[in-house]
């Protein structure tokens, strides 16, 4: 269940310089449910993601597919499996999930071909993962050493 983030706390307009002046400054508050069985943490609360505001054209394009192809599954009902891994490695191939998501990682999978727009710069194609999450350290554990005078 997602929560309307004026049911948690009122807004007010983010005076950031790296935040739109339309933007709100607000919170995204999900709740588990006993129906959400794959969900380990209670409640998550997460700050809205910029590109939910300003989406890259290629996530614009995924989007518009999405947009497009979620007709396909429309009214999926029970459970199904999943076919392949997801890309976070939390869910297997063969979990038990909603119908609706077996049913969306297979359309979505092959609607991916379609895709016309160039993945963003911060794309490293050998390392298959974008540069914001790969976790960079400033000291390795040796210098840490060096600097502590251990």
């Amino acid at each position: 269940m997602i929560t309307a983030l004026n049911k948690v706390v009122y807004t007010v307009t983010a005076g950031s310089p790296k935040l739109s002046d339309l933007r709100a400054a607000g919170i995204q508050v999900y709740m588990k449910t006993p129906k959400m069985f794959w969900v380990t943490k209670p409640v998550i609360i997460r700050n809205v993601p910029i590109t939910a505001v300003r989406p890259t054209p290629r996530l614009a394009e995924w989007r518009y597919i999405f947009a497009e192809t979620a007709k396909e599954w429309k009214g999926a009902k029970g459970v199904g499996t999943l076919k392949q891994d997801s890309r976070s490695k939390k869910h297997k191939a063969g979990d038990t999930v909603l119908k609706v998501h077996e049913i969306a990682q297979e359309k979505l999978k092959a609607a991916a071909k379609k895709l016309t727009k160039p993945r963003a710069a911060t794309y490293d194609a050998e390392a298959k993962v974008y540069r914001s999450y790969i976790r960079y350290r400033i000291h390795t554990p040796e210098e840490l050493k060096k600097i502590a005078g251990i």
